[in-house]
């Protein structure tokens, strides 16, 4: 009976180790996924249409997905091919959100899963619009650097407020350099003074946030000049009353120094100007140069009675300078003449193209017909823009001056065209001129 027990305790127990040496089947974990990727990063969003971002992965021997996670935590699924080296596509725009992203690789294998994150980041486009003005000022003189930030959402640009752009400086022969950095306001915008010893370029820089891209706004250059000597003009506007269509004589000097000596300033520009009693601006009529004695002088035809001013914006080291002298014009009673007819000839719009927010110039010339074409001197005439697709809109006013010439300026925004108006008054009719496309780059 003994014997017999013990064989069965030693049945059982070589049962035991039996048990023992053969392991229960276990489910075996996937390899974790590796070598994930995101291209481009950032991916920048610049336009309605989409920017298009790949992701890859490698799964081992498990079966591969991924998904996105957007700055606020929500899941983005992907489709993806291959395997176990897999690819996956997506398009983003402005309907996602901007910052930082996730992408997450999941293999599977027999219901078990293994995961892994890699983060990108998603960012909007800016532009920087920059000026620096004036474009030449005294050594050690200020100059004021001004601009505005601003970021594009669904489809459209928004002012950036509260970021930091940092103005740097490129002087002649040199490289750019940081000088110091500025916090755009509400609207974006921010505006600055700095004294300048050395002539050069002048930028803003925007480094960019976790949802937006950096960008580099255009240079503007500054000269700087040694502080210039004073000058004073004497001038003369004779007689002082005339009939009208009578001749103004307008006579003058520029001179250049300080207290009592005082030089000549020969080979000078004059630009002489007038102001109608009530105006509130003066008008460019026409311009004369000074001689080796430093005088000048010209002659123009009486319209109306008013201011006459002598300007002299200096140069070569000297202060500009004006003086001024009015003229009462006396208009005798006449019958009213036949309406005349009028046109605008030679209209430019210049230069083409023009770079964005740098100035265009228009120049041409007013006629009117009385018996033959003449200048139509002393009259107003108007500045029109319009879009390819867009309306005609006012710009801004200007004169001819005694030959019925006219130019003035302004800073280019758009492409388009542009053409000059001149709206008729009790003695002639209206007319217009040509239009002119100019195109604006950026």
């Amino acid at each position: 009976m003994l014997k017999r027990i013990s064989a069965v305790a030693a049945a059982l127990a070589l049962g035991s180790v039996a048990l023992l040496a053969s392991p229960a089947h276990a489910t075996e974990a996937p390899a974790t996924p590796t070598a994930l990727q995101a291209s481009p990063d950032p991916v920048v969003v610049g336009d309605g249409g989409g920017r298009p971002a790949t992701f890859g992965f490698t799964a081992g021997e498990g079966t591969g997905s991924a998904r996105l996670v957007d700055p606020s935590g929500k899941n983005v699924p992907l489709t993806v091919s291959g395997g176990p080296n897999y690819t996956a596509s997506y398009t983003f725009n402005f309907n996602d959100e901007p910052g930082a992203w996730k992408l997450v690789a999941t293999a599977t294998k027999d219901g078990a899963t293994a995961e892994s994150t890699k983060g990108f980041a998603v960012h909007w486009i800016t532009d920087l619009d920059f000026s620096a003005s004036p474009d030449v000022v005294d050594r050690d003189g200020r100059v004021w650097l001004s601009g505005a930030l601003k970021y594009k959402e669904g489809g459209s640009w928004k002012a950036y407020d509260k970021q930091a752009v940092q103005i740097s400086f490129k002087p002649v022969g040199g490289s750019y350099g940081a000088v110091r950095t500025v916090t755009t306001d509400a609207y974006g915008r921010f505006r600055v003074a700095q004294n300048v010893d050395r002539s050069g370029w002048w930028r803003a820089e925007y480094a960019g946030s976790a949802e937006t891209e950096g960008t580099v706004s255009d240079s503007d250059r500054v000269d700087v000049r040694d502080r210039a000597r004073t000058s004073r003009v004497w001038f003369d506007a004779s007689p002082e009353q005339v009939n009208t269509g009578a001749t103004v004589r307008l006579r003058g000097k520029v001179e250049a120094g300080a207290w009592n000596s005082w030089d000549s300033v020969r080979g000078a520009k004059v630009n002489l100007l007038f102001k109608a009693d009530g105006g509130y601006s003066w008008r460019y009529v026409t311009s004369a140069w000074t001689g080796r004695d430093g005088r000048f002088a010209a002659d123009v035809t009486a319209n109306a009675s008013g201011w006459w001013r002598a300007e002299y914006a200096g140069g070569d080291g000297v202060r500009g300078s004006h003086a001024d002298d009015h003229v009462t014009v006396v208009r005798p009673p006449v019958e009213p003449p036949a309406s005349l007819d009028t046109r605008v000839i030679s209209f430019d719009a210049y230069p083409e193209p023009v770079r964005y927010g740098k100035y265009l110039s228009f120049k041409g010339k007013l006629q009117a017909w009385d018996g033959r074409w003449a200048g139509y001197g002393h009259q107003k005439v108007t500045v029109w823009f319009k879009t390819k697709t867009g309306s005609w809109k006012y710009v801004k006013s200007t004169w001819t001056n005694g030959s019925g010439k006219f130019w003035t300026k302004t800073k280019a925004t758009k492409s388009g065209y542009w053409k000059v108006v001149f709206a008729g008054n009790d003695e002639a009719d209206g007319s217009s001129s040509a239009r002119d496309w100019v195109r604006v780059k950026r």
